[in-house]
């Protein structure tokens, strides 16, 4: 199955040249409390340290974990979304590092590990094989004491789906047992899922950890 992942960044200069403040419009960045009041639920979320943030477009959920002292690196497949990013951090007296960067290719960021890896919905974004790719890569990087946060849509109806735009395989909508399955086969303990029903898509959050075999 051949994925255009390049889709985002042309999506991302769509954003931008209609003026919005970030992915998906305004209206919906005035909802950007919502993940990290999710993130932080779990009380095992290493308080300090290093973070991930993975599909960072514009970086707002970098600069909110940058904001509550974390080292933060921010990476996403678009360059436009990484040049808004570096642009709105240089605003503010935040230090963050961010990448482009695909998390669909097999060993990217060599080298590196975090103590919190945030997913603010990159993995419903991936398809097919590439899932098990982008999963061996977070659970590279993540330290055996570390939390993994997912956040993700999921069937409301309890069937996986790949939905598709313009023709071409777009987003992965699988159910929340699929989910929490595909997490386990991918060597991660889930400490803490919640599915949010909605009435045509729905969502769930994850807090995992790596196996402890």
């Amino acid at each position: 199955m051949s994925v255009d992942y390049l889709i985002h960044d042309e999506l991302y200069k769509e954003s931008r040249a209609k003026g919005w403040s970030g992915w998906g419009g305004n209206e919906r960045m005035a909802r950007e409390h919502i993940l990290p009041e999710r993130l932080f639920s779990f009380r095992d979320v290493p308080r300090a340290g290093s973070s991930l943030e993975l599909g960072c477009g514009e970086g707002h959920y970098s600069r909110i974990l940058a904001k509550k002292g974390y080292q933060v690196t921010g990476v996403d497949v678009s360059q436009t979304a990484i040049d808004w990013a570096k642009e709105k951090t240089r605003e503010t007296a935040y230090e963050i590092d961010f990448l482009v960067c695909d998390l669909s290719k097999p060993q990217v960021l060599l080298n590196q590990s975090f103590d919190l890896v945030v997913d603010g919905n990159c993995l419903h974004c991936i398809i097919g094989k590439d899932r098990e790719i982008f999963l061996n890569n977070v659970h590279r990087v993540l330290k055996e004491s570390g939390i993994f946060f997912i956040s993700s849509l999921c069937s409301s109806s309890g069937v996986d789906e790949i939905i598709e735009r313009n023709g071409q395989p777009y987003r992965t909508v699988l159910s929340y047992e699929s989910l929490l399955a595909e997490l386990e086969t991918s060597g991660f303990e889930v400490k803490k899922s919640i599915f949010y029903q909605g009435d045509k898509t729905s969502h769930c959050t994850a807090h995992v950890s790596k196996c402890a075999y």
